[in-house]
């Protein structure tokens, strides 16, 4: 340091002018540790964006899956195969078995209703016995053969199941022997309640396989980490990645929507958030290593470009320096001291400092570059960041990433695409990218307009209004109906627009929002391709409760039993008409109606004695059809599709049957027409049939009553006994079935057309003649 600092006193002119250049290095320098900063924040604030996002996502497809178990669990409490095997005992009689095999095939067809359920048994302690979707065991052989539970001993076992559950989740382990490895299951509990709800009679157990769920959610969150369910309580219901973080403090986890925590000297972004289903908590426990990847990749290109900037700077400082220095030093030693020193080479200094200067301005250039290719997601996330309520304190903020609302006024419009027809992902994006477009180019009629991506089919339209006047909401309303004629023409895509009230101040947005949301939700009353305005819907508020009395299931249930399909179809033209045509069911209401309506589609399907995988060999399982309706009118459909497939089964297995049934009919007849106490009761006892039925089906098929059957075999049997035997009328009376010969002369002249004798007579005479 003592030799640098005499070096530099001692050229004082040198030391100052190569000082001047290596000042120049600090701008460069500035820009490059601006650049990194910036690009840093910016790749923490895009990962956490995006594995929030993620989370978002799989929250939505968990809980849509497990909603779909849980209503199937509670229409499986209340099914009457279970009910009926409550109170049965360890002793079963034949009908006690018969009930038995009957909830077996239940349980079996339940099972099949949903890919991800593991399997499904029932423990009833009244006969201390366990059913499952393919046989029945008592309770310890169950735990000892049937469900190997490795965590879940049969003293805690059988304590659990015998307590209260309403829908509880609990992982747990079975292996198929001692020796293989344990299959990880979600067992969903729920208690079945006959009369008190004090004890549970029964509870059922529904097993479902974690791997599924784990590929289900396999390009959501898990891909960068760690992703947990917890229920209300804080306990686990599902888990992917290291059980061992779940000993972080749950405050930690829960309280923040994303934050950074440590764990044995590891740093991890943590991202929640809050389900309102069961108000469930999903959260996502990312290991941040793969940001510092990132950024190291950044931090050791930035200080590469630094480390060459400044070892060309100095360089480049000491060359114009000495360049500098020499003609000062040459009129130095040619003139007097006094004389002052004018630089020679200014032109070129001044070249040099322009050069240094490009380059700097270079660099910010590329910045404002990269800034600007992320400009349409920062506008994007802050439109979102609106229509969630949260308000910016920065009013310069907007203009920045290109937004500007120029009046007080604000509406939010949100389009659901009903249909992709097929498409790819890549076609998929590009539909809602024209969509986005339409709905912008649409808006800006009104005012400026932004439009922001919601979810997989959903896309939203921020308005700014000049006014909230009734021709603005007319104005509204005819920007909706033509996004949906131009899109349906042009794109071949169905969709359904609401849209919410207009409300003032960047805080209005958010109730827009709320209400173009509530708004959307009505699409299962309206259907697809609708226009749903929350004006519209406010009337619907008020108390009121769907139609659909217990004794209208009971007909309905019996008449496709009977393969009345005229009637059915009567039947559920009457539902609808009574809840969606002469009233305004709530939503709420209309999705009551439309669980309850598939639930006897469920009972019809399950109590029916008929070859159920037959009938739908050819096409779509019901049950899955059912599942995937998201409308009203949807549902109804699917439901007369499936009740007809019934009734046309019932039809054929009628008419085979009554084709059988009559050909042993007329065989026992004409075996027994000589039986004089032969009747239309008799006959329909021995073949266990109604005596109504029985004269319909007969009337049917031989199109003549029973009675002129019978007596028609009689009149021929006895003009046979004319002709071949010569006894007396009365004789030949008892011998056909009849009392008496007045009956047999009657009954011989209506269908012969003449009395017995004048037909034994006209026989004897023509055998005379031959």
């Amino acid at each position: 340091m003592n030799i640098l600092k005499k070096w530099f006193n001692r050229r004082t002119m040198y030391s100052s002018i190569l000082f001047s250049y290596l000042l120049m290095l600090i701008i460069p320098l500035l820009i490059e540790t601006f650049s990194y900063f910036q690009y840093s924040n910016l790749i923490n604030k895009e990962t956490e964006a995006y594995n929030l996002s993620l989370l978002k996502q799989s929250q939505r497809v968990l809980d849509d899956r497990l909603q779909s178990i849980e209503e199937m669990t509670i229409n499986l409490s209340l099914d009457t195969q279970v009910q009926r095997f409550i109170n049965v005992s360890e002793n079963m009689d034949a009908v006690d078995k018969y009930n038995m095999s009957k909830l077996i095939e239940t349980l079996s067809n339940y099972k099949k209703t949903n890919s991800f359920i593991y399997g499904i048994y029932i423990y009833f302690p009244n006969s201390n016995s366990v059913i499952t979707e393919t046989a029945k065991s008592t309770a310890s052989d169950f735990h000892k053969y049937v469900y190997r539970y490795a965590d879940w001993g049969f003293d805690d076992w059988k304590y659990s199941i015998n307590q209260n559950h309403n829908l509880e989740y609990r992982t747990s382990q079975i292996t198929q022997s001692e020796a293989s490895d344990p299959n990880h299951v979600i067992s969903l509990l729920q208690s079945v309640y006959q009369g008190s709800l004090k004890q549970p009679v029964a509870t059922i157990v529904i097993t479902i396989d974690e791997k599924k769920v784990e590929k289900l959610l396999s390009n959501g969150p898990s891909a960068l980490g760690n992703l947990y369910v917890l229920d209300r309580s804080g306990h686990t219901i599902f888990g992917i990645g290291d059980p061992s973080l779940l000993s972080i403090p749950k405050e930690e986890l829960l309280n923040h929507q994303s934050s950074r925590i440590h764990v044995d000297n590891q740093q991890y972004l943590v991202s929640s958030i809050h389900s309102t289903y069961r108000e469930r908590q999903y959260v996502s426990i990312t290991s941040v290593e793969f940001i510092k990847n990132d950024l190291k990749r950044i931090t050791d290109l930035v200080i590469l470009v630094t480390i060459g900037l400044i070892t060309a700077g100095i360089a480049l400082a000491f060359i114009l320096a000495k360049g500098k220095y020499r003609p000062i030093k040459k009129l130095a030693d040619a003139f007097s001291a006094k004389m002052r020193a004018v630089p020679t080479d200014a032109a070129n200094e001044l070249k040099q400092i322009e050069w240094i200067a490009d380059n700097a301005f270079k660099e910010n250039e590329n910045f404002l570059h990269a800034m600007q290719r992320q400009m349409p997601v920062m506008r994007s996330n802050m439109l979102l960041t609106l229509m969630k309520g949260s308000i910016t304190d920065e009013e310069n903020s907007f203009e920045d990433i290109g937004i500007q609302f120029n009046a007080p006024y604000f509406s939010v419009i949100i389009v659901h695409v009903d249909q992709y027809h097929e498409s790819k992902l890549k076609e998929l994006n590009l539909s809602k990218f024209v969509i986005s477009n339409v709905l912008e180019h649409l808006g800006r009629e009104l005012g400026p307009s932004y439009a922001v991506d919601l979810d997989v089919d959903r896309v939203a339209l921020l308005i700014n209004l000049s006014d909230e006047s009734d021709a603005v909401r007319q104005s509204l309303h005819e920007v909706a109906i033509k996004a949906l004629e131009f899109i349906g023409a042009k794109f071949n895509n169905t969709i359904t627009v609401s849209i919410g009230d207009i409300h003032d101040k960047l805080e209005g947005i958010y109730h827009s929002y709320l209400e173009a949301s509530r708004a959307m939700e009505y699409q299962i009353i309206r259907g697809y391709s609708s226009i749903i305005s929350f004006d519209e819907i406010k009337a619907m508020h008020k108390p009121q409760t769907y139609v659909y009395p217990i004794q209208t299931e009971e007909l309905l249930i019996s008449s496709i039993k009977h393969g009345d399909i005229k009637k059915v179809r009567e039947i559920m033209n009457d539902v609808y008409e009574m809840n969606f045509v002469s009233g305004q069911l709530p939503l709420e209401m209309a999705r009551c109606l439309f669980f309850d309506m598939m639930g006897t589609s469920i009972k019809v399907l399950n109590s029916s004695v008929m070859d159920f995988e037959k009938i739908f060999a050819d096409g779509p399982q019901p049950y899955e059809r059912l599942i995937s309706s998201r409308t009203i009118q949807e549902m109804q459909a699917t439901l007369l599709w499936i009740y007809e497939q019934i009734c046309q089964h019932i039809h054929e297995d009628k008419k085979k049957n009554s084709n059988h049934l009559e050909d042993r009919i007329t065989a026992y007849l004409q075996e027994n027409y000589a039986d004089p106490n032969l009747s239309l009761t008799k006959v329909a006892d021995v073949f266990n049939l109604s005596s109504t039925y029985l004269s319909g089906l007969f009337k049917e098929q031989s199109g003549e009553n029973f009675l002129n059957y019978v007596n028609k075999l009689r009149v021929e049997a006895a003009k046979t006994i004319l002709v071949e035997q010569s006894v007396s009328l009365q004789e030949i009376a008892t011998k056909v079935g009849y009392s008496n010969n007045v009956v047999l002369i009657r009954n011989f002249k209506k269908y012969v057309g003449m009395t017995p004798g004048e037909y034994r007579d006209k026989s004897t005479l023509t055998d005379r003649k031959n």
